[in-house]
């Protein structure tokens, strides 16, 4: 089984930074795990024009928003955050 590389735009990085420190430490072990089993997982497409070719994977309350890049076998982490504001 193939592990996908896991990139986390700056974006995404400053989302995790803004979290409790328990909270950062469960969403990076998860985005780990996604890393590699991301073939076994069922990606979650996100509807909407500004949210095109991108998935979405629930912890918790929390979303992370990412787009997969198949041929690289990396997930580009797009935005993390809370499932009210995240979309927005």
């Amino acid at each position: 089984m193939r592990t996908f590389q896991v990139i986390l735009t700056l974006e995404a990085q400053a989302d995790i930074k803004r979290l409790d420190p328990a909270l950062q430490t469960r969403l990076l072990d998860k985005l780990e795990w996604i890393g590699q089993n991301a073939e076994l997982l069922h990606h979650r497409a996100l509807r909407g024009k500004e949210w095109s070719g991108c998935f979405k994977y629930r912890v918790g309350d929390y979303r992370i928003i990412y787009q997969i890049d198949r041929p690289a076998e990396k997930l580009i982490i797009l935005k993390v955050g809370h499932r009210r504001e995240v979309y927005g």
